[in-house]
């Protein structure tokens, strides 16, 4: 339910077109504060227009644009991660100006998935973020959290078939933008559902890949409830909800194939 170019159109420049520095600029400074949440930011002195962030960890890797003040994960569990930041020379090509190394040694992983990241980007002050405040209030433990933030998502969030082939590639959805709109694509969906449940505490991960009966690149959540990880749905469930057609919140795991995890 959403073009996987949005997402992945500058793979080719990391996989391929990486030029690397001998020289080092010296002045990009990863801050660790927040290693012990899963989570680092990065702190360069330069203009960072156009300039990204790889993240690697042996044969893994992600790739964001570099922002001040901005969170990035490292989701591939513990152990030794490079960070390199890279300056856009032409077209497609990038080029490798520092590079940093750190360790991460998480005590529980689903620590990570209450964080704040960049393309789960929330804060007390957002309005999505009070909205979970409010529809939660008298909720008692996470199941009826849960509920609360999936019933409002599947019942008032339409699915936007233009959008998604409106939207620039790098686009990250706005968790406001999505609640004030009262629409979007499964990108959006899955954003406004980590955000959520992950202010109210509860770990959530934003999951992309494909759906088995979905041939469009999709994107949902993995949520931890009663001592396990599980999948829903909300764009998937939010056609049958709007429609009063009963549907199972919680999916089969068989019918989902992941590709990233965020």
């Amino acid at each position: 339910m959403i073009r996987k170019r949005i997402l992945n159109s500058t793979i080719a420049i990391f996989f391929i077109l990486l030029i690397s520095s001998t020289a080092s600029a010296q002045n990009a400074i990863v801050d660790v504060n927040n290693l012990d949440k899963g989570i680092v930011k990065i702190n360069y002195k330069n203009n960072v227009d156009n300039m990204k962030v790889l993240i690697t960890k042996g044969n893994k890797r992600a790739h964001y644009n570099l922002e001040s003040n901005m969170n990035y994960p490292l989701q591939f569990g513990n152990g030794e991660y490079t960070i390199s930041i890279l300056e856009h020379v032409r077209g497609n090509k990038y080029r490798q100006i520092d590079k940093e190394t750190v360790k991460l040694e998480l005590k529980d992983e689903r620590e990570l998935f209450l964080q704040p990241i960049q393309m789960v980007n929330w804060n007390e002050d957002m309005a999505a973020i009070k909205k979970a405040k409010e529809l939660t209030r008298t909720a008692k433990g996470d199941e009826e959290k849960v509920k609360a933030i999936y019933n409002y998502i599947t019942d008032n969030i339409k699915y936007d078939d233009e959008k998604v082939y409106a939207v620039e590639s790098g686009y990250i959805p706005y968790i406001d933008a999505t609640l004030k709109s009262q629409s979007g694509i499964c990108y959006d969906y899955a954003v406004l559902t980590a955000a959520m449940l992950r202010s109210l505490d509860i770990p959530t991960k934003l999951i992309m890949g494909y759906k088995s009966d979905i041939k469009k690149y999709h994107a949902w959540n993995q949520i931890y409830l009663n001592g396990k990880w599980v999948n829903i749905d909300t764009t998937y469930d939010s056609a049958y909800v709007q429609k009063k057609v009963p549907i199972s919140m919680i999916k089969d795991a068989k019918e989902y194939r992941i590709e990233k995890i965020y």
